[in-house]
């Protein structure tokens, strides 16, 4: 058992890694400290210590990070404790909330010492817990792939789970076998949290119909994993060909409609599912889906702060709109300005993700409001007022007044998320690049599958 573990600790270092472990003080964490401290010498590897205190125990969650900590000095090896504070919010539960700050607080002890690795001493009972757990929750397909085994975390930084493939019966055994000693968590007993009900109660009932059934869900959720590689190239693929310009200035992403609604169902599934928050579940892909047959302007709220619009020939997916005609607000160049949930970068330099115009050399601002009575621009096709063009495209009413318009002096030079006045696309004598980036409000969740 010990060559086991130390074996598949020593094939997630690499020579020169800078490795953060998130150590709890309970049995699984402690075995993975111990032999991550074994191996790293020889792989050449350095190891740092992170120990996340939720501040919901009092002096048992104390202990705990002093236990790590004197482990740690014990052991010569870098140690940083964090402290969260929880607070529910959008109706999400206290386990959920206090994943999110966890991975939050750890990817800064990652930045605090330049790690580039994070372990976790997630296991086999961990994935098996969790795949009955999104089966319950109605996670779908993403959700019954388990626990990967390593993902990015956030830039430049991964997240790794050697101990994936042992049991918690294998890690305590290793623990007795190097006389390590752990911290035992007494919420683990409490049936308040639904997964230890699955622990304490439903896989006990389980194993009572077949006792190799943690085997069985293990191998089914292998399966399941390489099934899932497959889908997702496949959704890659059909989403690509189905994108089509957002027509909203706040949503990052539309599809087509019509094409949408002639891939196979489980391809329809997997496209919007790719396209959603990491939290997101059956439900919210049955909803979005459910706009196909929706008339234009009908929108649905996603977890995240997310919405999904209903458009004339397109399903749109983005933030929040403005709550008010935008007012108007000049910007200087260079300058930013933040409007509601629009932030607005302007600048002579190339900004990435940006678009750029070709404006009057004198220019020293430029100006972004709502539309206006008579606004009239040339776009693509020839002169013609901005609301007959608003009309033409099939923008609803309730829209209209949420795309930025900006403009050089009295001119449209563009109308965000619609079209670009024609006259200033290209350069000319008396002229000068000017970039705008244009960034609509709405944080993706964090992945939430451990």
């Amino acid at each position: 058992m010990t060559d086991k573990i130390l074996h598949l600790c020593r094939q997630s270092l690499e020579h020169g890694d800078r490795v953060v472990m998130a150590v709890s003080g309970g049995a699984d964490s402690m075995c993975l400290a111990h032999a991550l401290h074994r191996v790293a010498g020889d792989c050449g590897a350095k190891i740092f210590l992170a120990h996340v205190n939720h501040q919901l125990r009092g002096e048992e969650a104390d202990g705990d990070a002093r236990f790590v900590c004197a482990w740690a000095r014990e052991h010569n090896i870098p140690r940083l404790v964090l402290r969260v504070n929880l607070r529910r919010q959008g109706g999400q539960s206290l386990e959920n909330v206090a994943r999110q700050q966890r991975y939050r607080a750890l990817i800064l002890a990652c930045q605090h010492f330049s790690a580039t690795k994070l372990m976790t001493a997630h296991h086999a009972d961990d994935q098996v817990e969790t795949f009955l757990l999104n089966l319950l929750r109605g996670s779908g397909g993403r959700g019954l792939q388990g626990i990967p085994k390593e993902r990015p975390l956030t830039a430049g930084i991964r997240l790794l789970r050697p101990l994936l493939p042992v049991t918690r019966k294998e890690i305590e055994d290793y623990c007795h076998e190097a006389h390590i000693s752990w911290r035992t968590d007494a919420t683990n007993d409490s049936l308040s949290y639904q997964r230890n009900r699955i622990r304490l109660e439903l896989l006990p009932l389980l194993r009572d119909f077949n006792p190799g059934i943690d085997g069985i869900l293990l191998n089914t959720i292998e399966i399941l994993q390489g099934e899932q590689i497959l889908l997702d190239a496949l959704a890659a693929e059909a989403t690509a060909k189905i994108t089509v310009d957002s027509p909203l200035p706040f949503a990052s992403l539309a599809l087509s409609a019509r094409e949408l609604s002639q891939l196979p169902p489980a391809l329809q599934n997997r496209v919007i599912l790719a396209m959603l928050p990491e939290n997101a579940g059956v439900k919210h892909v049955e909803a979005v889906l459910s706009l196909l047959e929706k008339q234009t302007g009908m929108s649905i709220a996603l977890p995240g702060g997310q919405q999904a619009y209903r458009l004339h020939d397109s399903i749109a997916l983005g933030g929040l709109p403005p709550d008010k005609r935008i007012p108007d607000t000049r910007i200087p160049i260079p300058g930013t300005k933040v409007l509601g949930n629009l932030v607005i970068t302007v600048d002579i330099r190339e900004i990435p993700d940006s678009m750029s115009f070709w404006l009057p050399e004198a220019t020293k601002h430029i100006c972004v409001s709502s539309r206006k009575p008579g606004d009239y621009f040339y776009p693509p096709g020839g002169g013609k007022k901005l609301k007959d063009y608003m009309i033409d495209r099939k923008v609803p009413r309730w829209l209209r007044n949420y795309y930025p318009v900006f403009r050089s002096g009295d001119d449209i030079f563009w109308v965000a998320g619609l079209a670009r006045d024609q006259r200033f696309s290209q350069s000319g004598p008396g002229k000068k690049q000017v970039y705008i980036n244009l960034i609509s409000g709405g944080d993706r969740d964090e992945q939430a599958d451990d």
